[in-house]
């Protein structure tokens, strides 16, 4: 993922550099031109000086890296010292670039008074490493300044992206529900479309929440009132019409199956997501295990079956509601997919990073190819039919979401006393914050 500050903090360092070597050679060119424009002048002066004082400056031109040749007619009447004896430079008068002794020289020629030819050179050398001098001396603060302005390039663009740090940092801290207006102490020009359309975006979301618990609590609460009443008055009319008894308990059975729907319904509503992490806290699993078989022993007991609980203690981070509507589902379809006198084992196990669930039983299991779409919702599987089961289709589901909030995992096996195992792993220190 691309950082909007390390992208704007090298484009200006980069964009800084470039603009200063820009400058640099420029500023070497413009050098150039002054410094040759200066150094002829000189050489000028220099030669007029030598008409004056008729060659005898040998030594200050030496100090000044210059050459000369005085020509009276075609006899060298005076010199700098150079090995040559002929003309530098056999040219009109005038400045121009003679190749001598080894080096390029700058030359300035010049007849005085018709009788005397006055040749002053210079190495082109000293005037390069002069003009390096100069705009390496101009060019070095300018380098030196580069990591501070860096620094202060850093700091600026992080200071001017601080609101959108802050803004990250509010959405991160958000907790379960809350849906209200970001607010931010500054809030630049840029930021405000992008903070209006959020603040909407909330609102329409938290309306559509409230909208959706409210429909499922009243539908729920409304469905079960009725069904209620229903059954009791097919109990009443079954007494009564004894003749139609058989059909009478169909009835009731599509009514016990419609009232269960509307349990599972109405526990789907309250294993939200939202109202999960606003609820969390230290739970021993175990201890719920052992309320769920207590509140379904009866259920048990009527059909034979034996059940059991293995495992000590074992904490982690969820409410008691979402465990206890998980184990109760687990062990719910455990008791009524399995045959009368069935077994159903049921074990919790902890180490350091999880805590595993594991409901056996000794029923008719389920076929691979059916283990993945009995978690979708409302799919009932061939053996809920030959059991007769009241299932709606909504329990695994319901135990699948409870697993997602945890950021734990379900997985469908076979037994090793022959029927299904449901094992749900679970870590203890789930990151659902």
């Amino acid at each position: 993922m691309r950082s909007i500050r390390r992208f704007l903090t090298l484009i200006l360092v980069s964009s800084l550099i470039l603009i200063i070597f820009s400058a640099a050679i420029h500023g070497y060119r413009s050098s150039m031109s002054v410094s040759a424009s200066l150094m002829d002048n000189e050489m000028k002066s220099v030669l007029h000086a030598l008409a004056l004082n008729e060659g005898n400056s040998t030594s200050e031109l030496k100090a000044n890296e210059l050459a000369f040749q005085i020509w009276q007619g075609q006899k060298l009447v005076s010199h700098s010292g150079l090995s040559e004896r002929l003309p530098i430079a056999s040219f009109s008068d005038g400045f121009s670039d003679q190749n001598f002794s080894g080096q390029r020289w700058r030359v300035f020629k010049q007849a005085i008074d018709g009788e005397l030819t006055i040749i002053v050179a210079q190495p082109l050398q000293h005037r390069v490493l002069l003009t390096d001098s100069l705009t390496i001396s101009a060019i070095t603060p300018f380098l030196y300044a580069v990591p501070l302005l860096a620094i202060v390039i850093f700091l600026v663009v992080t200071r001017g992206l601080s609101p959108l740090k802050a803004l990250s940092t509010k959405l991160s801290a958000r907790k379960g529900k809350d849906l209200s207006p970001l607010t931010l102490s500054s809030v630049p020009t840029e930021m405000m479309p992008v903070m209006d359309t959020l603040n909407t975006m909330f609102a329409r979301l938290n309306s559509a929440f409230e909208r959706e618990q409210q429909f499922a609590s009243n539908a729920a609460h409304e469905l079960r009132t009725p069904l209620s009443v229903m059954k009791i008055n097919l109990h009443n009319l079954a007494k009564s019409m004894t003749d139609k008894k058989d059909a009478l308990e169909n009835i009731q059975k599509d009514t016990d199956r419609m009232i269960h729907v509307v349990n599972q319904i109405l526990l789907l509503s309250r294993t939200s997501p939202e109202l999960f992490k606003m609820q969390l806290g230290r739970v021993d699993v175990v201890a719920i295990a052992q309320k769920v078989i207590t509140d379904l022993y009866g259920k048990i007991d009527d059909k034979g079956q034996e059940i059991s609980l293995e495992g000590d203690a074992a904490f982690l981070m969820s409410t008691e509601f979402t465990l206890y509507t998980l184990l109760q589902n687990l062990i719910a379809n455990a008791c009524a997919y399995s045959p009368n006198e069935a077994v159903i084992k049921v074990s919790v196990s902890q180490n350091e990073k999880n805590t595993v669930i594991c409901v056996d039983d000794s029923g008719p299991g389920i076929d691979e190819s059916e283990r993945e779409n009995v978690l979708k919702r409302f799919y009932r599987d061939q053996y809920q039919d030959k059991y007769k089961s009241t299932g709606s289709g909504l329990g695994l589901a319901i135990v699948g979401q409870i697993v997602t909030m945890h950021k734990g995992r379900i997985e469908l096996d076979t037994a090793p006393i022959g029927g299904l195992r449901v094992q749900v792993v679970l870590p203890n220190l789930s990151d659902v914050e």
